[in-house]
């Protein structure tokens, strides 16, 4: 496709979020990117339980602020650490993230120890015990079901630590932090309209793929339930900008 991609994999001596670009022999005109992580995650999906708060957390991280996520799966642990991470690019977060952390690892004891300021690092977590031992951290994020398709987010007030049960499960921010930067409500609410289209737009095309699909193989679908559902997409499509409506207005490729 006329683009090198050069990949170094990291050793076990690496430490997370560091980087060693290999220069190649020939001169090399081109920029070298540093990407995180090679898995993108759905920043959206990922904040959802706690979107109002995504300011908040932007100037954590920003602040190498120590931080627990507490997740119901190791998956959806992982990728709200990583989510975390990611929100402040192009800035590269340079303290510690372990995406799944467990009462196995070596620094369990040294991150539940109550005698020294717990480090600059954002953990991943899925054992309720940790709503115990990690509760004299400064920053817990305790993240629900992640989000399903055509769901909005709901407005939820920053918790107090004292309220952090261990077995809470209901999701929320529970620190004492006050933020430098004042919420900008016009940004969460463009996020969410923008988010919304691309969520419509999705589920445009894929409608237009099933229309192809059933006129291709001749499925027994009446022409006029057809005509409507064509009517219907159009009308959703003519609501949205401009710029997605030349999108989806593009003929699909077969």
């Amino acid at each position: 496709m006329g683009v090198v991609i050069k990949i170094r994999i990291p050793t076990c001596y690496d430490k997370p979020g560091t980087s060693q670009l290999v220069q190649s022999a020939q001169s090399d005109s081109q920029v070298s990117i540093v990407l995180p992580t090679i898995h993108e995650v759905d920043l959206f999906r990922c904040f959802y339980p706690v979107f109002f708060h995504i300011q908040m957390l932007w100037e954590l991280v920003l602040l190498g602020e120590a931080l627990v996520v507490m997740a119901p799966s190791p998956a959806e642990s992982s990728d709200t650490v990583l989510a975390l991470v990611s929100c402040i690019s192009p800035l590269r977060y340079c303290s510690d993230f372990r995406p799944y952390f467990t009462i196995h690892d070596s620094e369990f004891k040294e991150y539940t120890t109550r005698t020294q300021a717990p480090p600059s690092v954002i953990l991943g977590v899925t054992n309720p015990f940790f709503a115990k031992t990690l509760q004299h951290w400064p920053h817990i994020i305790r993240i629900g079901d992640m989000k399903q398709a055509g769901e909005m987010a709901k407005q939820m007030k920053v918790k107090k630590l004292k309220n952090l049960k261990t077995l809470d499960s209901k999701p929320g921010v529970y620190t004492a932090y006050k933020p430098y930067l004042n919420k900008d409500e016009d940004i969460i609410k463009q996020l969410q309209k923008k988010h919304s289209e691309v969520e419509t737009v999705d589920l445009v095309l894929k409608l237009k793929d099933k229309l192809t699909q059933a006129e291709r193989e001749q499925l027994p679908v009446r022409p006029g339930t057809v005509a409507k559902l064509r009517a219907h997409i159009e009308a959703v499509i003519l609501a949205l900008p401009e710029d997605l409506q030349g999108i989806l207005h593009k003929p699909s490729t077969p």
